[in-house]
């Protein structure tokens, strides 16, 4: 009783005491901040790589050019357990041409083909509606292009007013019209680029485009959507197409003497599956290679973690500065105090009790300072974009994660891991101090009195 009968006394009425609860509640609340943010980006890319990719991915290898594909196949790689939705594929690099009207040369711009069945892709839960005709890049506060002005996915505005021409075309053979409408050509089919791809080379939506493929394979297109996924490396390159159009492409389509054939499947699990446990199930089941949707973004989801430990280790470097502040107010407050610690030493106090005090004292300021920094850092997390949005400037480059606000994360593992760390370092700053108030002798104090 007496220890912490001392120690909150001199945590409460010695104003030294309230400078060590300072810089406690400073070098908390400053980790929580900035590991806020770090954490909500490194969040934001995990959902974005694993909207962008299936589960589990099936695909063979470059040398075996591609695998048949089939409703019996699809059916066969269902029975594989917590396997619920499947998606072929055929993806490949590709040269992109825009058929500009009055331009003075063509240019090839890089870019990954994926071709894919649009329903069933849609069935896997990779093609999300929010991902479909985002704002341009440029201006992330811009509405996205009107419905008139743009297709939806693989329909493009040239085939929208097809299929409607064609309705006015079989009027007249119903008896309800005037007469057939000349020829018309059929539009070419519609692909959907990235955000990135398409406003980042001042690209148009309704662009006639040019895909080089295969060796002497081309593939006449238009640009009838735009996709964003929210990652610079998957939008800056992916093309959407049909699988068709991609069969042909990659010289995979029918023949007489072959079947369609296709890069993998992209698979769906059941919620809460293990992943890892599904890929070696698919790799057993078919003999491909399977890889979770991590396996295959690692590099990308690896680095932003490796940035994030970083910034915790400096973060936790700099907590250690309040060592050198908790250490000079507690060791001033020894000082301050020697006369009365003597003096109860002298009418029996334990030595215990003394050592006791410091140490409680200095425990109970890191738990006050921490708690103070914890809801000083998460004040300063919540007005970051309300502060963004007044100054009109995006505090961080919206154009990396393609949100004019910056990503929190608001998990509370992270203000109770820095005031743990505090309080240990706490408990080192004090334990000096407290050890030489315990062996204070009262009889130098009688002397030093008398």
């Amino acid at each position: 009783m007496l220890a912490w009968h001392l120690g909150l006394r001199y945590l409460r009425k010695r104003r030294a005491a309230w400078l060590a609860v300072a810089a406690i509640t400073l070098t908390v609340a400053a980790p929580v901040m900035v590991i806020g943010v770090t954490q909500g980006f490194l969040d934001i890319l995990k959902r974005q790589a694993r909207a962008s990719e299936s589960d589990v991915t099936l695909q063979t290898s470059w040398h075996d050019h591609g695998m048949t594909d089939s409703p019996q196949k699809r059916q066969d790689l269902l029975t594989i357990p917590s396997v619920s939705e499947v998606a072929p594929f055929v993806q490949f690099y590709a040269l992109m041409t825009p058929q500009v009207t009055g331009s003075s040369g063509s240019y090839g711009l890089p870019c990954l083909i994926d071709g894919v069945d649009w329903r069933a892709d849609t069935g896997i839960g990779r093609i999300l509606p929010s991902f479909l005709h985002p704002q341009p890049v440029e201006n992330l506060s811009a509405p996205p292009l009107s419905a008139d002005r743009r297709g939806t996915g693989f329909l493009t505005p040239a085939w929208r007013d097809h299929l409607g021409m064609i309705g006015f075309a079989l009027a007249p053979s119903l008896g309800m019209g005037p007469a057939p409408l000349p020829p018309r050509l059929t539009p070419r089919p519609g692909v959907v680029a990235g955000r990135e791809l398409l406003y980042g080379n001042g690209i148009a939506i309704g662009t006639a485009i040019e895909i080089a493929g295969a060796p002497q394979i081309r593939q006449f297109a238009e640009i009838s959507d735009t996709i964003g996924t929210g990652i610079l490396e998957i939008d800056k390159l992916s093309l959407v197409t049909p699988l068709p159009v991609a069969q042909k492409l990659a010289d995979f389509a029918p023949t007489a003497k072959r079947a369609a054939r296709i890069d993998g499947y992209r698979l769906r699990t059941v919620q809460d599956a293990d992943l890892d446990r599904v890929a070696n199930a698919v790799r057993e089941h078919t003999g491909y290679r399977a890889d979770t949707w991590l396996q295959r973004r690692m590099n990308m989801v690896k680095s932003l973690q490796y940035q994030r430990n970083i910034m915790a280790f400096v973060m936790l470097a700099i907590q250690t500065i309040a060592v050198f502040v908790v250490y000079a107010v507690f060791s001033t407050l020894v000082a301050e105090k020697r006369h009365d610690i003597g003096v109860l030493l002298g009418i029996g106090a334990r030595r215990r009790d003394i050592a006791g005090a410091f140490l409680l004292a200095g425990i109970s300021a890191c738990v006050i300072g921490g708690v103070l920094g914890w809801v000083v850092g998460w004040s300063l997390l919540a007005a970051l974009n309300p502060l963004s949005r007044y100054l009109g400037t995006p505090l961080f480059p919206q154009d990396v994660f393609y949100s004019p606000d910056a990503p929190i994360s608001w998990d509370p593992r992270i203000p109770l891991f820095f005031i743990a760390a505090m309080g240990v370092i706490g408990v080192f700053a004090v334990a000096l101090p407290a050890w030489r108030a315990a062996r204070i002798a009262p009889v130098d104090i009688l002397r030093e009195g008398g």
